[in-house]
């Protein structure tokens, strides 16, 4: 990159260039300044001014201190007749009035101390302060003028167009805290000229080649450090940036962890941070891509497995339904009355099947979907309970000798749920259990509440669940084992439906288990407030649809 491209060789030059033309402008507006000003004063017709001045300086202490009148009448007398000279003429003096020999207060007609109060307190004329001349009444004007604090020539100078004395200049005499306390008026013999630009011209010379000097001897120094300093500052400003670029390219390489040090709350450091939130964002946005296709290739497949395990299950039943009913075509005539009736049995039961895997499907999705109808109200689930156990009870007597026993404590709290959905949870968790219970075994439903909740479990003395397929006993047509065998494990969807079910009431399911010992399945539900009882709402807190879906209570006899 050429040197004059970089941008810190840039901003280091527009440093620079700043600098010189601040330095510029200052010093010609001092000049120009300081030139009006000297000039002003300089002004051959501020003259009489000028000398009044004088005066004032030198009478002033006598004056301050209230010295007689006859003491300022000598000192004026004498500063007239020039036996005394006047102070030192300041470089501003007017050149005519300064080259004169020895005195400055050439061409003075006389010199008069006027007080406060307008009446003469001493002058270099004989009659001292009873001095009057003709042109007094002009007096009052220049007094009051330079007792009011004006320094305008024009306001202390009167010019008499003919006759003597051709002018009159006032000053004020100050005190020490800078206060008028009396004015010099001088009248002098000569009129003043009237002021022309050749004094302003020769002052601006004089002081545009002294600013000059001083400017070239300064713009050393300045120019200088005020590089050292520009590069200095240009150099951090710039690491910023370069560090910033490199972040961009290793975002631009795919490097999302990638961050800049944000610094100084300035333009760059703004620029730094809304790069990191960029940055942030951006990783986000692929992390949630990510996720997305991840759970798109999931369903994916979780929909290929389910056409599969649902084309699985329908071809068992319907093979069978299939076969008996050609086997009762053919074989109508000649066919037992009790084998007839055997083969029908066996149609109406694989049927029933059919039906149960339609619900069970058809729960499911409505479940996932999120358009289950739920009637949720308060419930009572000692009820429920007792419900359960006493139809599955006689059963579990009858075919496999297993004891039914329940434990719900006294004054349970009821639950906001859909009682029918809860049927439907505790009659598959007790089939599930009765399936996987030997003989003489034992299942206990229990009930007990917790921070809020109400914990409802199933437990059995079965053969249990391995750990390692603990994980998987609520996915759809999962079974315990890797044979398909209905007989064994069901259709693998009752516990899937008890976990859509119970979430869709706003509960939580879980298992534990023990190879050898047995499981436990439970799941919450949370206890009903005071606003539930005559509440209906859907779920998700929409408004309940008029007409309820026919959804049937599943018989599934599911379990990992």
């Amino acid at each position: 990159m050429p040197l004059f491209g970089r941008l810190r060789t840039q901003l280091i030059l527009s440093h620079l260039i700043a600098i010189a033309f601040t330095l510029v402008a200052m010093v010609a507006a001092v000049v120009l300044i300081a030139g009006s000003w000297v000039a002003r004063q300089q002004s051959t017709f501020s003259e009489p001014t000028q000398q009044a001045r004088l005066v004032a300086a030198e009478i002033g202490p006598l004056v301050a201190r209230g010295n007689d009148s006859t003491d300022l009448n000598v000192v004026l007398r004498l500063l007239v007749s020039g036996d005394i000279n006047a102070p030192v003429v300041p470089f501003w003096t007017p050149p005519a009035a300064s080259a004169r020999t020895g005195n400055a207060l050439s061409d003075v007609a006389y010199v008069v101390v006027v007080g406060p109060d307008g009446q003469p307190l001493a002058s270099s004329d004989p009659s001292g302060s009873s001095f009057s001349p003709p042109e007094r009444d002009h007096w009052d004007s220049l007094v009051h003028a330079a007792l009011g604090g004006s320094l305008d020539p024009h306001q202390l100078v009167w010019i008499q167009s003919s006759g003597q004395p051709a002018a009159l200049g006032a000053y004020p005499v100050l005190d020490e805290k800078g206060q008028p306390i009396a004015v010099v008026v001088v009248a002098t013999r000569v009129r003043p000229a009237p002021a022309t630009g050749s004094g302003f011209w020769r002052s601006l010379v004089v002081f545009g080649a002294a600013s000059a000097a001083l400017l070239a001897a300064a713009s050393l120094f300045a120019l200088l450090s005020a590089g050292i300093v520009g590069y200095f500052l240009s150099r951090r400003l710039v690491k910023r940036l370069e560090r910033l670029g490199r972040g961009v390219e290793a975002l631009a390489a795919g490097d999302l962890s990638q961050r800049v040090e944000a610094g100084p709350p300035d333009e760059v450091g703004q620029l730094a941070r809304r790069f990191n939130l960029m940055a942030e964002r951006l990783a986000t946005t692929v992390a949630e891509l990510a996720s997305a296709k991840d759970h798109a290739e999931t369903a994916l497949h979780a929909k290929r497995e389910l056409v599969a395990n649902v084309s699985h299950e329908l071809r068992t039943p319907l093979a069978l339904i299939r076969g008996h009913v050609e086997a009762l075509h053919l074989h109508r005539r000649d066919v037992d009355p009790r084998l007839q009736q055997e083969y029908l049995a066996i149609v109406a039961r694989e049927t029933d099947n059919l039906s149960r895997l339609i619900d069970d499907l058809f729960a499911l999705s409505t479940a996932e979907a999120g358009t289950l109808s739920l009637d949720l109200e308060p419930v009572s689930l000692a009820e429920v309970v007792a419900d359960v156990s006493d139809s599955i009870r006689p059963l579990a007597q009858r075919e496999r000798q297993i004891a039914v026993v329940t434990a719900v404590p006294p004054d349970l709290p009821a639950v906001r749920a859909d009682r029918r959905r809860v049927v439907q949870i505790l009659g598959n968790l007790t089939r599930n259990a009765l399936r996987h219970t030997p003989e003489g075994g034992l299942i206990a439903l229990q009930v007990e509440r917790e921070d809020g909740q109400i914990i409802v479990s199933v437990e059995d003395t079965g053969e249990g669940i391995p750990p390692d397929r603990l994980p998987r006993v609520f996915e759809r047509f999962y079974r315990g084992d890797d044979a398909r065998d209905r007989a064994s494990g069901g259709m693998g969807l009752g516990l899937a439906i008890v976990r859509e079910l119970v979430e869709a009431m706003g509960g939580e399911v879980a298992v534990e288990s023990v190879v050898g010992q047995g499981s436990r399945f439970s799941f919450r539900l949370p206890i009903a407030g005071e606003n539930d009882l005559l509440e209906r709402v859907g779920v998700a807190g929409l408004p309940r649809q008029q007409t309820e879906l026919d959804a049937q209570q599943s018989g599934s006899q599911g379990r990992a």
